[in-house]
C-alpha cells in the first residue's frame, strides 16, 4: 500500500472533501458553534441569565443586587414586590393618563400654566404617585434585609451611581 494520499483529496496541500455540500455543511456549523460562543461569552460578560432577577425596582434597589442574592432569598423578598404588582401597573397606566392629560392643557387655545402646574403636581406628589408607592414598598423591602444584604445593597446602588456617572 501507498501511504500517499490520493490527489483529488489533496489540493494546494490543504485537504478537500469530496462533495461542495460537505463543504457547505461545514462552513455552516462552523457559524452556528461561533454564535453559540458568541452568545455563552456575552452571558460570561454580562451577569446572569435573562429574566433571573425583575428589572432594578425603580430608583432606589438596582437589579443587581437580586442578583447578587441566593435564589431562595431572592424569591422571598421579590415577594413584596409582587405583592404590589397589580397596583404598580394600575399606577403606570394613571401615570400615562396623567400625561396625555398634559398634553391636552398644553395644546389649548388659552394655555393655562396654572393648570400645567396643577397636572405636574398630581403626578410628582400624589399618594398614588408610583414614586410614592415604589419609596414605600421600598421601605418595606429595606426592612426585611439581613445586616450584610444593605450593605450588599449600599455597594450596588454606589456602584450603579458612579458607574451612570462614567457613561455621561
Amino acid at each position: 500500500m501507498s501511504d500517499r494520499i490520493s490527489p483529488t483529496l489533496v489540493r494546494n496541500g490543504i485537504p478537500t472533501l469530496r462533495s461542495r455540500w460537505w463543504t457547505a455543511l461545514l462552513v455552516v456549523s462552523l457559524g452556528i458553534n461561533l454564535l453559540i460562543a458568541g452568545v455563552v461569552a456575552g452571558r460570561a460578560l454580562n451577569g446572569p441569565p435573562w429574566g433571573s432577577a425583575p428589572q432594578g425596582f425603580g430608583q432606589l434597589v438596582p437589579r443587581k443586587f437580586f442578583d447578587d442574592l441566593p435564589r431562595q432569598r431572592r424569591d422571598e423578598l421579590m415577594g413584596v414586590i409582587r405583592d404590589n404588582r397589580d397596583e404598580f401597573k394600575t399606577m403606570r397606566q394613571q401615570a400615562q393618563a396623567t400625561a396625555l392629560k398634559l398634553a391636552d392643557v398644553l395644546e389649548e387655545t388659552n394655555y393655562d400654566p396654572e393648570k400645567a402646574k396643577a397636572v405636574i403636581a398630581d403626578f410628582t406628589t400624589s399618594a398614588n404617585s408610583l414614586a410614592s408607592r415604589g419609596g414605600a414598598v421600598s421601605l418595606a423591602l429595606l426592612e426585611k434585609l439581613t445586616a450584610e444584604e444593605r450593605i450588599l445593597l449600599a455597594g450596588e446602588i454606589r456602584e450603579r451611581a458612579t458607574h451612570e456617572g462614567r457613561k455621561r
